[in-house]
């Protein structure tokens, strides 16, 4: 007899594809399409043939994924935490840059460096941070903008001025419920290009100091290299 036939989704197939390295990616996708074709799966055959193979880094992001989930979602919770405080204030804004720091270093270290620049891309958008723990990306994707850091801030104008009571619209001034609410009013939008900059601001020198951080590793590295060396050369002797 022969074998028999188990229906299984395209989003499974696609989950065991995505899991393999690139270089294997290419005949069990084409594998997988023989089979659904063979089953008369021809809609899912279809589907599972337009999938991409992805590239070296992203095949490496996808299987950290898949190896190492808990980390993964710890890294990205810390690097909601570090957002939280170069936007909004809150916490330990140094405690949070060493928290993120130390849990992209263990993803880096497991996954390899290539994975880096996707974690880093995830840590400040949210949409990518989607996508990385679909773990199908089939190329290495990059921050949209500074929309998820704005979205950490309070908005400028969601409390009065401190001091300022809060004045109750009368009967006549109130706006029918069906109406669009007001256009933000030229201090809102100086007030968010104000937190826009400081954004910037903050991820710029978080990267600067990542930067640094990674040059004393490298060179501490060099150090150790160049000891073992001159240890071995004195053995030698």
């Amino acid at each position: 007899m022969g074998r028999e036939w188990v229906p299984v989704s395209v989003d499974e197939i696609a989950d065991r594809l995505y899991a393999l390295p690139p270089e294997e990616f290419t005949q069990a996708r084409n594998r997988a399409e023989r089979e659904l074709r063979a089953a008369g799966e021809r809609e899912q055959a279809d589907e599972v043939k337009a999938l991409r193979k992805p590239t070296a880094a992203a095949g490496a992001v996808n299987r950290l994924v898949h190896g190492q989930r808990a980390q993964v979602e710890a890294f990205l919770e810390a690097a909601a935490g570090l957002r939280d405080a170069q936007v909004a204030g809150k916490g330990d804004l140094s405690a949070a840059a060493r928290a993120e720091r130390a849990a992209l270093d263990e993803l880096v270290a497991v996954g390899g460096e290539s994975v880096r620049g996707t974690l880093q891309a995830a840590a400040v958008d949210d949409e990518v941070a989607r996508e990385l723990l679909r773990a199908r990306l089939v190329r290495e994707p990059e921050p949209a903008g500074f929309g998820t850091l704005l979205a950490h801030a309070e908005p400028a104008s969601a409390a009065p001025a401190r001091g300022k009571p809060r004045v109750k619209p009368s009967a006549a001034s109130a706006a029918p419920a069906k109406r669009r609410a007001p256009a933000p009013s030229r201090p809102d939008v100086v007030a968010a290009r104000t937190r826009l900059q400081e954004a910037k601001k903050a991820l710029t020198a978080a990267a600067a100091e990542e930067r640094h951080a990674q040059r004393e590793v490298e060179r501490a590295q060099a150090a150790v290299q160049k000891a073992q060396r001159e240890l071995d050369r004195l053995r030698g002797h």
